[in-house]
């Protein structure tokens, strides 16, 4: 009796740890029902914007108790942020488009205005700057489970030839990390790749360094039909230090130029704050105390 108690004190505390992520993709539909599905997958030629809008929050959505993160269903496939003013799922209710009194209700909201940039952590191919993934023969968004999401381009044509790509984005339930797996199949050692941290519209500050860590901070305004709701963030990345080529900038952002390793693969770390968490992180010199301390590589 002991031994099925102690099972079911150990399964329902799994539950109860699983349940604090989620992830979903929504179809939109007029009758605002925007049904969960499982997959989608488009042809190659698609129109993009249709794609885009076709998608209930624009792509396949993912959080756990801090943040969430939509990846856009196009051919940006960038990530786009959602910072929460105290820890819980909230996404099946907000949807990424909080209202205004969701917001007095004490919910969070899209905090970034990624525009040209790689955002928080989209991953690119490099030329002379980041590309997008244009040409592919198909294009799929799947939920693997509650905690993880994958993104699968079928020939994705880069520098003249086709590249099998998946990227898988997953959470954990007491982290407020979003990790990243990036498998490539048929690139050649000439191929580079990017991702990185984008720089905020206002008052940006923010470092890089060789090692693998980039940080940034500063305010911007992520809906521009909303001018006066403007949203300081914090914005992070750790990169394996066995896919780095370079570190450099741009203009907008703090970039890595990337090779995979022997095996195809590409690692990475994005970390997120916003000074919309009331118990969180409110200038940049707490928010980059936090990143050095705990992912500065050696």
């Amino acid at each position: 009796m002991k031994n099925i108690l102690f099972a079911a004190l150990l399964t329902l505390s799994y539950l109860t740890v699983f349940s604090q992520t989620d992830a979903y993709i929504k179809l939109y539909d007029h009758n605002n029902k925007h049904p969960r599905i499982v997959s989608i997958t488009y042809p190659g030629d698609a129109n993009t914007r249709e794609m885009y809008n076709s998608i209930y929050g624009h792509g396949a959505v993912i959080e756990n108790p801090w943040v969430a993160y939509r990846i856009y269903m196009d051919n940006r496939q960038s990530l786009d942020l959602y910072v929460k003013q105290t820890p819980q799922l909230e996404l099946d209710i907000t949807g990424f488009y909080t209202t205004p009194e969701q917001l007095e209700e004490g919910y969070g909201c899209d905090v970034l205005w990624a525009g040209q940039s790689v955002g928080a952590g989209s991953f690119r191919g490099f030329t002379d700057q980041p590309v997008t993934i244009d040409t592919v023969a198909t294009r799929t968004q799947t939920v693997l489970s509650n905690s993880s999401v994958e993104v699968v381009d079928k020939d994705w044509i880069f520098n003249g030839h086709p590249i099998q790509m998946s990227q898988t984005y997953s959470v954990l339930p007491d982290s407020r990390d979003l990790f990243v797996e990036i498998l490539l199949d048929g690139y050649t050692s000439d191929d580079v790749f990017a991702t990185g941290i984008q720089k905020l519209e206002t008052d940006n500050v923010g470092f890089i360094e060789k090692n693998g860590i980039a940080a940034s901070w500063g305010s911007n305004v992520p809906n521009k039909k909303q001018p006066d709701l403007v949203e300081e963030v914090g914005l992070a990345i750790q990169i394996n230090p066995e896919n780095i080529i370079e570190a450099k900038e741009d203009e907008i952002n703090y970039l890595y130029l990337l090779k995979p390793d022997k095996n195809g693969k590409i690692t990475y770390k994005v970390i997120a704050s916003g000074n919309r968490e009331k118990e969180g992180f409110k200038d940049a010199a707490s928010w980059f105390s936090y990143i050095k301390d705990n992912y500065r590589q050696q």
